[in-house]
């Protein structure tokens, strides 16, 4: 969903008054689900799933990366988290161009393998949430933030739909605030957005 398309322009206000409507407490939950909705409206099913895995995988790491008191065994949890994600961004976007750059190396040598085919796979965004959780694993393992405590807003953080396909990279001591802070309608504030956007 294009954010210049006809079904953003009414997604967007949807999103909006739902948000608006609901109270403090539960406006994350919409704005989780609307993220979710918005990269499930690709219409490429594991993309979710894919998103979901890199949320619950990273959320995990920081928690044991907190808890963890030895620097070897921190290091090695920071490691292990980057990896996990690392190992995500290839699957998605370079698998598939490795595997022919493979398959054409053996047929240029007559190289007795097998190699197989792998299909390409579309991967819109998942470089903007891997290198944020990357991010946000580091921002732990230096102390500069704790871990998110709440599961829901750790995954709203990476899968916020106005950023989840174009970026920026958002610092979880940036982003995270803002998800957090109880909104007030301001009229000046709408007004600026709306200019801008348009």
């Amino acid at each position: 969903m294009p954010f210049n398309s006809l079904d953003y322009f009414l997604f967007l206000p949807a999103v909006y008054l739902v948000f608006y409507l609901v109270g403090d407490r539960a406006r994350w939950g919409v704005l989780l689900a609307a993220s979710f909705g918005f990269y499930a409206a690709l219409k490429v099913p594991y993309l979710p799933a894919v998103l979901a895995l890199v949320a619950v995988t990273t959320y995990c790491f920081g928690i044991w990366l907190h808890r963890a008191q030895a620097p070897g065994t921190k290091r090695a949890l920071l490691w292990g988290g980057v990896a996990a994600n690392v190992l995500v961004l290839v699957a998605m976007k370079y698998l598939p161009f490795l595997s022919e750059n493979l398959r054409a190396v053996t047929q240029l040598f007559s190289l007795e393998m097998q190699v197989p085919a792998v299909r390409a796979l579309v991967a819109i965004g998942v470089s903007y949430y891997v290198f944020q959780a990357i991010s946000y694993l580091i921002d732990i393992y230096f102390e500069i933030e704790e871990p998110e405590p709440h599961f829901g807003y750790f995954a709203l953080y990476l899968s916020f739909f106005p950023k989840l396909l174009q970026g920026p990279i958002e610092r979880v001591g940036d982003l995270l605030p803002q998800l957090k802070a109880p909104y007030r309608f301001d009229y000046d504030n709408m007004r600026y957005g709306m200019l801008l956007f348009a």
